[in-house]
């Protein structure tokens, strides 16, 4: 079995070289432990970059593009060849036993095809549920899915063909749970599969607020609610109206998540590409 370690960064620092090598290496340790087989793809957005990485099975990438996070996961998994491919931030931290306990809940349901470890956190499972189950099934982002570690298998990328780039970075992870259910792969939170996420690290300190003429398209729940995290931000704001477009509206999503839930339920999961009907 071979996994591989997809990795995006725009490196433009010693600081987030020390971050790569740090995920990189915390990564090795967990292959090492297991002892599987394992390449690693960083997929660079800074074309002048000259870092070196002291790292075995490393191969660096620079696409000839704008960065699009889902552009660059796709030409990262095409420069793969593994059984399951980890779509990983750069600024995540793997504890030593996080793809052993992995392994063990793959092992025990080959069913499932999807993964994502647990971050204390990050995650907003309650804690009892996670103190008691090894695994959870389900799809909600930041409970189940979580869009800075993602564990698929080749089977499901080759199903779902590709990450679909029109998601340039927002609403990439809501975008893959819903292809997920339209195939029928079941997806995982391993709860003692441990690992942190430093929360965007090299950028949170550069990102600026700027005015902006809210887009007509915006939906208007997100008004009414008072979302005011996507209301401040353009392109989240403009990654939902594409998200929207491509599932339908909130009220047309949820329908269609709910009969595809009891087509599930049913053992017929397979009709839920017929129900999941995108743009």
């Amino acid at each position: 079995m071979q996994f591989s370690l997809i990795v995006l960064s725009n490196t433009t620092s010693e600081a987030i070289v020390s971050m790569n090598l740090e995920c990189f290496n915390s990564f090795i340790a967990s292959a090492k432990l297991v002892q599987v087989d394992y390449e690693i793809i960083l997929v660079e957005s800074n074309k002048k970059s000259k870092y070196e990485y002291p790292v075995e099975q490393l191969k660096i990438v620079t696409p000839d593009a704008s960065f699009n996070f889902h552009k660059f996961l796709n030409i990262g998994i095409q420069n793969a060849t593994a059984d399951y491919y980890i779509l990983s931030n750069n600024d995540v931290v793997y504890d030593v036993n996080w793809l052993k306990e992995l392994l063990k809940v793959r092992d025990l349901n080959p069913e499932i095809d999807s993964f994502s470890p647990y971050d204390v956190l990050a995650n907003k499972t309650p804690k009892e549920t996670i103190e008691t189950q090894d695994y959870i099934l389900g799809y909600k982002i930041q409970r189940h899915l979580t869009g800075w570690c993602l564990v698929v298998s080749n089977k499901a990328i080759n199903t779902i063909k590709k990450l679909d780039e029109r998601f340039s970075f927002y609403y990439t992870d809501n975008d893959y749970a819903m292809s997920l259910i339209k195939y029928n792969f079941k997806h995982a939170l391993v709860t003692k599969s441990i690992a942190h996420h430093l929360e965007s690290v090299s950028s949170k300190n550069i990102r600026e607020k700027k005015p902006f003429k809210l887009n007509p398209k915006t939906p208007k729940y997100i008004i009414s609610e008072n979302w005011t995290w996507v209301l401040e931000n353009e392109k989240m704001i403009e990654d939902l109206i594409t998200f929207h477009n491509k599932w339908g509206s909130r009220k047309v999503v949820k329908l269609k998540l709910l009969i595809a839930k009891q087509f599930s339920k049913l053992g017929l999961g397979y009709f839920n590409r017929f129900i999941l009907v995108s743009r």
